[in-house]
This record gives C-alpha cells, sequence and structure tokens, in this order.
C-alpha cells in the first residue's frame, strides 16, 4: 500500500457519511438548483444597491454646480465685518511642490491675516487682505492638536504672527500653499495665483 491508498483508506474510515446511500441524480439536480438560486438572492440586494450608488454618483458629477469665478483682490479694510470659518485637516501629507496653478485652480478662498487669538483649538486671524472670495474682516480656523505639519513655517499658528491661507471647501489648503507669509516663496506663489 502507497502513501495515497493509506490516506485514502483513512479518509474513509473518517467520513460521516460513509455509511449513507449515495444521492441520486435527481437530488444531486435539486441540491445543486437550490445552491444556485439561494446564492442569487443573497447577491441581488447588495448588487442592486450598488447599481444605484453608481447612477447617483454620475448623476451627481453631471448635474454638480461648477467652480465660482475667480474674484480679483480686495481690500478689506472698508467693506462691512464678515467671518470665515475654517477647519484643517490634522493629517500629514506627503506633497509635491506647490504650483501657482494649482492654488488658483483650488483655491475659492485666499486671504493674509495676523493671528489674533488662539483659543482651544480655534484660531482667529484678522484679514489685511483677501487675494480670492469674498471680503472678510475674520477667518476662524478650527485647528486639529496643537501644530499643522503641513503648514509652511513653524507649522502652527502662532499669536502676533502673519499668515498667507488659501481654503477650498472650507478646508484649509496644505502642502505648502499656507502658511507663514515669510515663508520662502509661498508669497511669491501667492502672488503668481491671484
Amino acid at each position: 500500500m502507497t502513501d495515497d491508498d493509506d490516506l485514502r483508506a483513512r479518509l474513509r474510515r473518517a467520513d460521516p457519511a460513509a455509511s449513507l446511500e449515495p444521492a441520486s441524480p435527481a437530488q444531486v439536480a435539486h441540491l445543486v438548483e437550490e445552491a444556485m438560486s439561494s446564492s442569487t438572492k443573497k447577491w441581488a440586494l447588495p448588487v442592486a444597491a450598488a447599481l444605484v450608488l453608481i447612477a447617483g454618483g454620475a448623476a451627481w458629477a453631471v448635474t454638480r454646480p461648477s467652480a465660482p469665478e475667480p474674484t480679483p483682490a480686495v481690500a478689506v479694510s472698508s467693506l462691512p465685518a464678515r467671518v470665515v470659518e475654517l477647519t484643517t485637516t490634522g493629517v500629514q501629507a506627503k506633497c509635491r511642490e506647490p504650483q501657482p496653478e494649482q492654488l488658483a485652480s483650488s483655491a475659492d478662498f485666499a486671504f493674509e491675516g495676523t493671528v489674533l487669538m488662539i483659543d482651544n483649538g480655534r484660531v482667529t486671524l484678522t484679514v489685511s487682505r483677501v487675494y480670492r472670495g469674498e471680503a472678510a474682516d475674520e477667518v476662524a480656523v478650527a485647528q486639529a492638536g496643537d501644530s499643522s505639519e503641513t503648514m509652511l513655517g513653524s507649522g502652527k499658528f502662532e499669536k502676533g504672527r502673519n499668515y498667507l491661507v488659501s481654503s477650498a471647501d472650507g478646508s484649509v489648503l496644505i502642502c505648502g500653499y499656507s502658511g507663514e507669509a515669510d515663508a520662502i516663496g509661498l508669497r511669491d506663489l501667492y502672488e503668481a495665483a491671484f
């Protein structure tokens, strides 16, 4: 006897169905049909849900509003009081070198301002210049954690310091598009973009 024959004999002795009669071809066909139809029912709902999500995403992509027209830089001193709320991501990211074209196409709000106060993770900046977007006197940034490592300069907002900040859909743009106003190349980037 070979090792394979010995293994087959052991498997036959351990088979709990060895004492049962084999299923007839009609029984086998019935069991296969039942298994196939029940698995189809299990997948029907998730497949239908996925199709609805895909159709909804396509409909949104076709009907979403277009990007707002860029507005020229505005001096804020004579405009009515307005506070803009922004958030930071608090995540680290791998970034490539900032480009003026990317800043111009991504930012829906960009400004220069000085940190007035920092209180419980909320940074308030007084606006001295708006590069893009509606005029504002103050901007409040909900800062995640103690710092935002992806901002140029010290990596965090500090009271009394001047910053150039851009945002898209209420979130501060990171990866070299926001930071201390005197960070090397940032002011030139803003001047080229706006």
